[in-house]
């Protein structure tokens, strides 16, 4: 081999679309796998708040809603794999620094910057699909990371609340996980080959602007409203089960149905945006949303709130894979980072804005189930704002150059 001959350029293989899946379940490991330790921690630091004590699931989240921006340009800027990298290593250590930590304020420091940690994953990883792949092939890698991340919540909140019976300590052990992904990511990710990256030019050049900005803006706010609406089912669907004068063990299965009509979803998406225009398809996701806002409302029985819980977690489990592809679609390898950056902002804090929006309703004397209605009333417009933009949502990939 001569000393002038060319590197081979990287090609994804098997392992590197199983490390991007695994590295996909760490997105919501921020508080789903402590959470259930909370009430120890609390005997643990008995001096503190019970609002600082819950700061150790939300600070992470926070986190990722502040920085996903900056993370996401910074993996544009020094590279996708190596932040990856990075991150992950950021993150193991952090998550495992809960055993040990003395204070409760070092901790939350640990949380704070794990979660700066699970925002540089959640954009390398998706800017790496963006890159890896084309856009059949993205639109199936971002349903598995979806549903990756509905089995995470699944056996986090059952396993964490196992290891809670061994110490409040203990849960943090599931950040062992980290050191497999951040093995993986050593093993099987690589920068993504650019030399036949297409080029803009010209009139070209001001469309792709044009269509990506379109792509981000419109990703972003579907995100932050369907995010907003998912989270009130672990979040307020627990007071309506207690309405009906059922226990806690019940709220944990319809959790469950929750999460697994969410994988259900995600793993659905690409076979329906293969067949269906994205405006319809997005419509339909918030008609779902909308319909188990409706049963949750006016649950008559525990049934229809069970009902109402799986149809909120198809809707938003099918629409989070479309809004990454299209969002991947429109990027290029110099911005992908920045904007699947922002677009785990936008998750977050819609996620956050749950809490804003029952928090308004029940301070004007609304019920759980009044929550519920406005939300309804929400995925309504939605819906109806993406059936009616379909020139919009169904406008040509900059690619195609029409």
């Amino acid at each position: 081999m001569t000393s002038g001959a060319k590197r081979e350029p990287f090609r994804p293989g098997t392992g590197t679309l199983v490390t991007l899946v695994v590295v996909a379940m760490f997105n919501v490991m921020g508080g789903a796998a402590v959470s259930p330790a909370l009430p120890a921690m609390g005997e643990a630091f008995p001096q503190a708040s019970e609002t600082a004590i819950s700061l150790v699931i939300t600070l992470p989240p926070l986190a990722v809603a502040i920085s996903g921006l900056f993370m996401g340009a910074l993996a544009d800027r020094i590279g996708k794999a190596r932040t990856l990298v990075l991150s992950l290593a950021v993150f193991t250590i952090c998550g495992l620094s809960g055993l040990f930590l003395p204070t409760l304020e070092s901790l939350l420091v640990g949380r704070f910057i794990m979660g700066v940690a699970i925002a540089g994953i959640a954009a390398a990883s998706a800017a790496l699909a963006a890159e890896y792949y084309d856009e059949e092939k993205r639109a199936k890698v971002y349903g598995w990371q979806s549903a990756a991340s509905g089995v995470s919540v699944l056996v986090l909140e059952t396993g964490g609340g196992f290891l809670a019976l061994l110490g409040w300590r203990a849960p943090f052990w599931v950040y062992l996980a980290g050191l497999v992904g951040l093995i993986l990511a050593l093993l099987f990710v690589r920068e993504p080959d650019r030399s036949h990256a297409p080029q803009a030019h010209g009139g070209v050049a001001g469309k792709v602007a044009r269509v990506a900005g379109v792509a981000l803006a419109v990703s972003l706010a579907v995100a932050f409203v369907s995010q907003t609406i998912s989270y009130l089912v672990p979040s307020k669907m627990p007071y309506l089960v207690t309405a009906f004068g059922e226990s806690s063990a019940v709220t944990g299965l319809f959790l469950g149905g929750f999460g697994l009509a969410n994988i259900g979803g995600s793993l659905a998406s690409a076979p329906l945006q293969a067949r269906i225009p994205r405006s319809a398809l997005t419509a339909g996701c918030f008609a779902a949303l909308a319909a188990g806002c409706a049963f949750m409302a006016v649950a008559p029985g525990m049934w229809a709130v069970l009902v109402g819980a799986v149809l909120i977690g198809i809707g938003v489990g099918c629409v989070t894979p479309v809004l990454m592809n299209w969002v991947a679609s429109t990027s290029t390898p110099e911005n992908s980072g920045k904007r699947m950056g922002a677009l785990a902002t936008a998750c977050n804090l819609g996620q956050f804005s749950c809490t804003l929006l029952s928090g308004a309703v029940l301070a004007l004397g609304g019920a759980h189930s009044t929550v519920f209605a406005v939300a309804c009333a929400i995925a309504i417009a939605g819906a109806a704002a993406a059936a009616l933009s379909y020139r919009l949502l169904d406008d040509e990939s900059p690619s195609s150059g029409k």
